[in-house]
């Protein structure tokens, strides 16, 4: 919260129209229950394009979401904090209501809405996002024990240490070949794993068959070993062998990154179609996940998944209304024309008459009975037809607005061709294979085809006006058939639309063995069918706190859990999915020599509260299974890494012998390099941060020359600019904004910090140290779990951009790292290089002309302070001195 509050400046936020007492859920003495109505959406976007042209952020607060009430935007968190003023706290309880788009609260106190917040235009009210709880009430209730039919059983194994953790059964022997699964060992082999993959994914699949203990597994992955290859290979494995797995992550990244690999592994061994993905399910945010980025994954996505289903399960419009239709309309075009004809209102012109004026009823009897002659007395469609012109009109308006038999085939032909496509490519892609065998799959595929062939044929054949029995005037067409005729003239009916009778009846014993054969469970609502989903799912995937959604009562119990990322997810957290009902075993992946988990909190972080799970078993001494090959990065930047962090133990593979690319001339542009920046100055920046303009106009200058030689030789260039400084971030990103915007592909420059690479890859990293001073302080720069992963980042070619002297008196990793650079002839002074020594001379004479204005308007405002006191905002001051 007090994280929430430092950062309210950059805090999403929406402009409040009115609040009002929830009265539905009052609570005296005091009611904290209150409704809030955002403005909507065209009216917000004209307040931010007003407003600082438009920078204003989209927001609209979600469940869980904790909010800050003020009636200004505030641009610091002393803005909450004025006199005589105040803010209030609320807390999002239930999601917004689609029918009055109100939001309900809970407030951290009384408001007395109308005096306290005046919203009739003179002042705002805004709510500003600090952050989500959901995750922390959802790991309230595994720490007490709070969840549905929770088990205890792995996380009391924990607790105890159990020696056992993680070693292989002592009963069950081991190896695949010996418990049976030789196709599985064979899947394996066929994935081109290493030797310390191949024994990873083995003893994990081991432990399927293991039935007299719950164990746990550590797969250690350090930085491109493959690590995500590997948890794919298992989980395909496991999805192979029928056994029910959670795959969770402690961020969406990380859940998308495995199941985009997992998903490329099933597609390429599916057997047809998309048959088989009904499975997998993932579920969790769809914006936060930003599902649509990813190809293909909407397959096995639980929203789009229950979205398809509902409308292939109703009964009046889906999948088995469809079939009939369609089986009926094959079999008797005829009759279903019929029925068309009669839901229109066609009939005999004599009855059209009678239905639209009972005055000719009784005309047509007083003209019978005053006829002379009744033979020769006229029948009513001629009497209609002679006397009211205007009926008859009316009547052949009825009859040419409705489709000839040909035009009624092709059209309802074609929608229900196009509706039977959609349910049959919905049920093989979206239910479990338990439910739609694969020869039902064939037989859809099959009967497809041939609905194809007609239709195509439909739309190219020219066809009769009408059939012969379709009399319009007389009444209903091939009303006085003869039924013994029936099935004959069905017969010439099709034969004529084209369609052979072999075909025709292969068609309809297709969809009629498929009406059989495929059994659609009862429920249309969504959210039954989301509980079947993940119910008849074999692999699930979601983050490790969205994981709480499966402790439903009913919910088919979970056999296996896989935690990737499990080094960067807080011990507390992994509580959750560690109680599933159930669970026999467990995998934890991950690398605690990189970046833990995210805590904000600085009692949390001094008590190790943010303490990985697999960091505290790693502790106590559990074995781990190391992944030992890197195919990532160039064997001249992996030496550091694998000496520092991994004990050199980190070995290349083959394949990184070719690792050579060149993407600038000059030795300071090397695989590797440390590129001293001596004259470069710490500077206070955004939010207390830490930056160096010096840096980052030598680093621009890099980027600049980079994009020349791209220009000039169309060789794809991507480049990852990382520094553990959010104030080096933006300065940097100001500084090449010309290049960060450019729309060609094959160029590409991302710069983040070290946190935001977490994961990440790029064919160059550029790294900015940023600290230089005499001192040697480098703050959290001598993290070692922070250098490693900036250290890893890079495929071709590394370059450290830093004060050589300020690393090598810090006593920390990075005096080692700076020793390395020498002793490996990799340290080079950037003033040595004519361009980048220009390019520090221009940026310090910039810093010293600003300094010398600041100076300058400091004495000019100690003269006239009572003038300029109230006179100048921040802002005003600020542009101050770059005008003198």
């Amino acid at each position: 919260m007090c994280s929430g509050l430092k950062g309210v400046s950059r805090a999403p936020f929406c402009e409040i129209v009115s609040v009002e007492i929830d009265k539905e859920y009052f609570k005296p003495p005091k009611n904290l229950s209150y409704l809030l109505k955002l403005m909507n959406k065209s009216d917000k976007d004209d307040v931010e394009e007003e407003e600082e042209g438009g920078s204003g952020k989209s927001y609209e607060p979600m469940l869980g979401d904790v909010i800050a009430f003020t009636d200004i935007r505030p641009k610091c968190i002393e803005d909450l904090n004025r006199p005589k003023k105040f803010f209030h706290i609320g807390y999002v309880v239930r999601p917004k209501d689609g029918y009055t788009n109100e939001i309900p609260i809970l407030s951290s106190k009384y408001m007395e809405t109308m005096n306290e917040f005046d919203t009739s235009g003179v002042k705002n009210l805004y709510a500003v996002h600090l952050m989500n709880m959901l995750p922390n009430v959802r790991i309230w209730k595994a720490l007490n024990s709070q969840l549905e039919d929770s088990d205890m059983s792995i996380i009391e194994k924990v607790l105890r240490h159990d020696s056992n953790i993680g070693r292989k059964c002592q009963i069950c022997p081991g190896g695949l070949n010996v418990l049976g699964i030789s196709s599985i060992s064979n899947m394996i082999q066929a994935q081109n794993l290493n030797e310390s993959q191949e024994d990873a994914v083995s003893s994990c699949i081991s432990m399927t068959k293991c039935q007299h203990n719950s164990s746990i597994k550590l797969i250690w992955g350090p930085p491109g070993t493959g690590k995500t290859k590997t948890v794919a290979c298992v989980l395909f494995s496991l999805l192979k062998l029928r056994v029910r797995t959670l795959t969770c992550a402690p961020t969406n990244t990380a859940v998308m990154t495995v199941v985009s690999r997992l998903h490329g592994l099933v597609k390429g061994s599916l057997e047809l179609e998309t048959y088989g993905f009904g499975d997998i399910v993932l579920f969790g945010n769809s914006s936060r996940m930003k599902i649509d980025g990813y190809l293909g994954l909407k397959d096995i996505f639980l929203e789009n998944r229950v979205k398809s289903l509902v409308k292939c399960f109703a009964p009046r419009s889906g999948w088995k209304h469809s079939l009939e239709s369609m089986i009926q309309l094959i079999k008797e075009p005829k009759k279903v024309y019929k029925l068309y004809q009669k839901e229109k209102g066609l009939m005999s012109l004599e009855d059209f008459a009678l239905q639209e004026n009972r005055n000719v009823e009784i005309a047509y009897c007083s003209y019978k009975r005053n006829s002379l002659f009744g033979a020769s007395r006229m029948t009513m469609k001629e009497f209609v037809k002679m006397k009211y012109i205007d009926i008859v009109q009316e009547y052949r308006s009825l009859v040419e607005s409705m489709m000839t038999f040909d035009q009624f085939v092709k059209k309802e032909f074609g929608e229900l061709k196009r509706k039977l496509k959609f349910c049959m490519q919905t049920l093989y892609t979206h239910m479990p294979t338990s439910f739609i065998q694969i020869s039902d799959v064939r037989r859809m595929v099959r009967a497809l085809d041939l609905l194809g062939t007609f239709e195509n044929f439909l739309n190219q054949v020219q066809h009769r006006p009408a059939l012969n029995y379709s009399d319009y005037e007389d009444g209903y067409a091939a009303a006085a058939d003869d039924d013994d005729d029936e099935e004959q003239e069905e017969e010439e009916v099709l034969d004529y639309l084209g369609w052979s009778s072999f075909n025709r009846k292969l068609c309809v014993g297709l969809l009629t063995t498929l009406s059989h054969s495929i059994s659609i469970p009862p429920i249309n609502d969504n959210r039954g069918i989301d509980k079947f989903c993940l119910s008849n799912s074999c692999l699930i995937f979601c983050t490790a706190s969205s994981s709480v959604k499966l402790f439903t009562e009913g919910m088919a119990q979970l056999k296996f859990l896989v935690v990737d990322e499990a080094a960067q997810l807080k011990e507390c957290e992994s509580t959750i999915p560690l109680q599933f009902p159930g669970l026999r075993h467990c995998v934890l992946i991950g690398d605690e020599k990189q970046l833990p988990a995210l805590v904000k909190s600085q009692i949390a972080e001094k008590t190790e509260f943010g303490r990985s799970l697999f960091e505290r078993l790693v502790i106590l001494g559990n074995d781990k299974h190391m992944l030992n090959v890197q195919y990532r990065m160039n064997p001249s930047i992996s030496v550091f890494p694998s000496e520092e962090f991994y004990e050199g133990r980190l070995s290349d593979a083959p394949i990184l012998s070719d690792y050579n690319k060149k993407f600038l001339e000059g030795e300071i542009y090397g695989s590797y390099s440390f590129i001293n920046v001596a004259k470069g100055r710490e500077q206070t920046g955004l939010g207390h941060s830490t930056k160096n303009t010096i840096e980052a106009a030598v680093i621009s200058e890099i980027v600049g020359n980079l994009y020349k030689e791209f220009l000039r030789t169309r060789k794809t260039t991507r480049i990852g600019i990382i520094s553990p400084y959010n104030a080096q971030v933006y300065e940097i990103q100001e500084k090449i904004k010309n290049y960060t915007s450019v729309s060609d592909p094959d160029f590409n420059v991302s710069v983040r910090s070290v946190d935001g690479f977490q994961g990440g890859e790029e064919d160059i990293i550029i790294i900015s140290t940023v600290r230089a001073n005499g001192a040697g302080k480098v703050g959290f720069l001598s993290n070692r779990q922070r250098t490693n992963v900036a250290l890893t980042r890079a495929r071709y070619c590394l370059w450290i951009v830093g004060n050589a002297s300020t690393l090598f008196n810090s006593d920390s990793i990075w005096r080692k790292l700076v020793l390395d650079a020498k002793k490996r002839g990799c340290f080079h002074n950037a003033s040595e290089d004519k361009k980048l020594g220009q390019v520090i001379e221009d940026a310090l004479f910039e810093i010293e002309l600003l300094d010398e204005s600041e100076s300058t308007f400091k004495k000019l405002s100690l003269g006239t302070k009572t003038e300029f006191r109230g006179s100048y905002s921040r802002k005003s001051s600020w542009n101050r001195p770059r005008k003198l």
